[in-house]
């Protein structure tokens, strides 16, 4: 009598033909697909990209990652701008003891942070990076350590510059300082900067004008920035009165020209003539001018001749010294410098 329950021979032999190829196909495919794949990520490209994917997130919160968002989005001032020059104004400064005891009555900062706050500007004073007394005021009331990242809160007030992801960076302290003295800005001027960032240099401009404009063209750093503003603003409403724009900062903020001060925070070796066009006549831009290697902080004065004419006068605010930015690029990520070699890469500021 036939077992119904024996297994017949072929289908024995076709499994153990099965699990042979089995083996043998785990084997090679590793290396097979090793040899047609790219590269695996490294961890901080896997970061940046995790980076990237939540401002995505983000943009998706806010209802504004849409078609329509693309480089067009802007986040300006509603209703009666707040005064950061009177605040800036109303704050003692004749001593540290002073200044401290001000600071954790009248504001929301951390005391965490304040006495290292107060002896970086102090060191600026005395390195002439900061000389008038409205940008030493402004300087005190911009709390850095909100405007690195997490994990370089412990050198918030190091005299560097530090990432904050997307291959951007918060500009040293120092250069802020200089930057800032140079634009020489009074209350109720115009002014527009040219690389949000961390948004710490408008963040210190809102306290000198309360008419601040502000490009970015990263889009997942602008949304960052934008929503740092935001929740920033119960603490600080002085920053719902920076307006920012997601584009290109090359072209300029034609619609709210001209500006009294133009602040260009990314290198380039030739002046954008939409922003000198948008440079009011008597204005000041300032910027880090040069090729790759050799570039300087400018002061750059727009002016107008006997005759008519418009004419420029430069000047090196750092005497010769270079320093580096990250490179001004457009919307594909290309440079505008039209002599930055291709394969050169500039340590970033």
């Amino acid at each position: 009598m036939k077992n119904s329950n024996s297994v017949p021979a072929l289908v024995i032999v076709a499994l153990a033909v099965g699990l042979i190829i089995g083996f043998v196909f785990g084997l090679t495919l590793p290396s097979l697909v090793s040899a047609k794949s790219e590269r695996v990520l490294a961890y901080e490209e896997v970061a940046a990209q995790s980076a990237v994917e939540e401002a995505a997130k983000l943009a998706i919160e806010l209802g504004v990652d849409s078609p329509e968002y693309g480089q067009a989005y802007q986040t300006l001032t509603r209703g009666e701008r707040y005064d950061g020059p009177a605040l800036a104004q109303s704050m003692p400064i004749e001593t540290k003891e002073v200044w401290l005891s001000w600071m954790r009555n009248n504001r929301n900062d951390s005391p965490l942070y304040l006495e290292e706050r107060w002896k970086l500007a102090h060191d600026f004073v005395e390195s002439s990076e900061l000389k008038r007394t409205a940008d030493v005021r402004a300087f005190l009331l911009a709390p850095r350590e909100h405007f690195v990242r997490e994990q370089n809160l412990n050198l918030a007030y190091a005299d560097t510059w530090l990432p904050i992801g997307y291959g951007a960076t918060i500009t040293d302290p120092d250069v802020v300082a200089m930057m800032t003295t140079t634009l020489n800005i009074n209350p109720g001027e115009r002014v527009l900067e040219i690389g949000t960032g961390s948004g710490y240099q408008s963040a210190i401009l809102s306290y000198l004008t309360q008419q601040v404009y502000t490009i970015e063209i990263i889009k997942p750093l602008f949304i960052e920035t934008d929503l740092l503003y935001r929740d920033l603003e119960n603490s600080f409403p002085v920053y719902g009165s920076i307006n920012r724009k997601l584009g290109d900062g090359y072209y300029g903020w034609e619609e709210y020209a001209p500006f009294d001060k133009i602040l260009v925070t990314c290198s380039i070796d030739h002046i954008p003539p939409p922003l000198l066009k948008q440079l009011k006549t008597g204005g000041i831009m300032v910027l880090p001018l040069g090729p790759p290697g050799r570039q300087y902080i400018m002061e750059v004065k727009k002016n107008i001749a006997e005759d008519g004419s418009i004419t420029l006068t430069r000047r090196d605010v750092y005497n010769g010294l270079g320093v580096s930015f990250i490179p001004f690029r457009d919307e594909t990520g290309a440079s505008y410098s039209t002599s930055e070699p291709v394969e050169k890469k500039v340590i970033p500021r």
